[in-house]
């Protein structure tokens, strides 16, 4: 177990990574374990929500993923996923941080994991509401156009 800064403890084991802060917030770059109840309360105001067993199944699947876990309560706080075909291109889907959890900092932790994780990528995309563009640009993000289709909003 090596100390960095800020945290309380940082462990890699069979290359899942476990990062330990001030005795509540845990980053884990790894599923395994997690029980689906332990991620209740998100995709809040979503017009389609994921159930609890979508999104277990979204994050196991995903080529990386980095949870934000309270280790007091027993849950996940935020999560980000990523997927990629591991050599030039990465997508994120999703970065959500439960409402009660929020600026505090979480999602700026999950997104500098995620980015670490994807560090030998150049191309990482990702999608967002132009509200959220100026929390991106924080990480060198660039602005761009994209289309999208959401089989859910026009339904005929």
């Amino acid at each position: 177990m090596r100390k960095i800064k800020n945290m309380t403890s940082y462990i890699i084991n069979d290359n899942q990574i476990y990062e330990r802060y001030d005795n509540m917030i845990e980053y884990r770059t790894t599923v395994e374990g997690l029980n689906k109840n332990e991620l209740e309360g998100f995709f809040v105001n979503w017009q389609k929500p994921l159930t609890k067993k979508q999104h277990y199944l979204i994050l196991k699947n995903s080529s990386f993923t980095v949870l934000a876990y309270d280790i007091e309560k027993s849950k996940v706080i935020g999560f980000i996923n990523a997927l990629s075909d591991g050599i030039n291109f990465a997508f994120i889907p999703m970065l959500e941080v439960l409402p009660k959890y929020k600026n505090q900092g979480i999602g700026s932790n999950l997104m500098k994991r995620m980015l670490e994780l994807l560090k030998e990528i150049p191309c990482i995309d990702l999608t967002c509401d132009k509200n959220m563009q100026t929390f991106y640009e924080k990480f060198s993000m660039l602005k761009s156009h994209g289309m999208v289709i959401r089989k859910y909003i026009n339904k005929n």
